[in-house]
Order: C-alpha cells, then sequence, then structure tokens
C-alpha cells in the first residue's frame, strides 16, 4: 500500500453475514468501480467444530458511500444488509 491509499478515509458501508457474501458485495462495488474492501478472512472452526463466523464489515471510500448504497440498491438481495451506511447528500 502506498502513502496515497493511506490517505483516503474509509467508512464502514454495511455489515453482511458470511466470507462469500462479503466477496460477492466487493466485487459488485469494484466492477462499478468504487474501491471496497472487506475485513473477511476465513471462517476459523469454533472449538474444533463447524466453522463460525460472525459477519463481515464491508470498507469503502467516504467519497463513494453515496455510489455504494446506489449500486448495492440494484440488487434486491443486499437489501437487509446489517448496518448500512446512510450518506449524507
Amino acid at each position: 500500500m502506498d502513502q496515497t491509499d493511506k490517505e483516503i478515509p474509509e467508512i464502514r458501508l454495511c455489515e453482511v453475514s458470511n466470507e462469500a457474501e462479503a466477496a460477492m458485495v466487493v466485487s459488485l462495488l469494484n466492477e462499478d468501480g468504487v474501491a471496497a474492501r472487506s475485513d473477511a478472512t476465513g471462517a476459523a472452526p469454533a472449538f474444533g467444530g463447524l466453522p463460525f463466523e460472525s459477519g463481515h464489515v464491508i470498507l469503502v471510500p467516504a467519497s463513494e458511500a453515496h455510489k455504494a448504497c446506489a449500486i448495492l440498491g440494484r440488487y434486491p438481495h443486499f437489501k437487509d444488509l446489517r448496518n448500512v451506511h446512510e450518506p449524507l447528500d
């Protein structure tokens, strides 16, 4: 990461349920030119059992939050995302 990347303020756009959904949201936003990323990493087995995922955060540059919300608004699957950021106009 170069110095200019560190200077761009990011906001928490929303939360998704799992790693697959995080990858899908990031991919959709990236395809439309929004530099999105998530905090998703592979799920770790809880106590040696099934993988446990508590959700993942999607981050975007603050200047692109409105555009990102509009993009996700086109997809009915993403209308129930948690803690969606409401950008001010």
